[in-house]
This record gives structure tokens, C-alpha cells and sequence, in this order.
């Protein structure tokens, strides 16, 4: 069974891409562990593009964007994609397509692209 998987974010402040690490934990939940620039060499990842369900997720005590440090991220429901957001805000600009926009109240429950993985560290 994968026990992580990576999902493409961009950066709110400096439209740079990281990637939002979760891992499987022992509590059978996804964990939003951290945000990395890359995808470690080392951790097994092959290409997906399968849905996964984050309906049950949380979020660890270290996740943020490694870029600007916020410590959440809007989907836009325009064009799909991930943008950072800072905890409390509620106006967003996706980094993607720059459309502005006011959080709907919604949350995240699954991605359709991701890439999965297995691997420690």
C-alpha cells in the first residue's frame, strides 16, 4: 500500500510550486505533514493519477509552505488548483490563473491528481 502522496501547490507570495507531503498514520488518517520543494529522491514515487479521499485528514503541528510559512492552502474551484493561504484569511488570489476570490466555507475531501509513493522520512 502507498503510505504518502504529494500534491502541487503554489505559492500566494512568490508563485513558486512546492509540493504538500501527506502520510499515512498509524491512526489510519492522511496527515498533512510539510510542504517541500521537491519530491525527495529516495521515497519510491511513481506517477498517479488516482483519486484520494482526505475526507478524515488533519493536519500536522509542522505543515506550512517552505516559501512564505503559511500554514493553509485554498483549491480553487475555477481551475482546480492549489494556492498557500494564511491561517484566518478569508480573500484569496490564486497563484495559478490569479483569479480573486472569497472562501466558500467548503473543505478539501479528495484530490484527483496526485503522486503516491512509499518511504520514510
Amino acid at each position: 500500500m502507498d503510505n504518502l502522496f504529494f500534491v502541487e501547490v503554489k505559492c500566494e507570495r512568490t508563485n513558486r510550486i512546492f509540493y504538500a507531503r501527506y502520510d499515512y498514520a498509524a491512526d489510519d488518517r492522511w496527515v498533512l505533514t510539510r510542504g517541500v520543494t521537491s519530491i525527495p529522491a529516495g521515497q519510491h514515487v511513481g506517477g498517479g493519477s488516482s483519486s484520494v479521499d482526505i475526507s478524515n485528514s488533519r493536519t500536522g503541528p509542522q505543515y506550512k509552505c517552505p516559501y512564505c510559512g503559511n500554514t493553509d492552502f485554498v483549491k480553487h474551484g475555477r481551475c482546480g488548483r492549489l494556492t498557500c493561504l494564511r491561517s484566518g484569511q478569508n480573500h484569496f488570489r490564486c497563484a495559478y490563473c490569479n483569479v480573486e476570490g472569497e472562501l466558500s466555507g467548503g473543505v478539501i475531501t479528495d484530490y484527483q491528481h496526485v503522486t503516491k509513493g512509499h518511504g520514510q522520512a
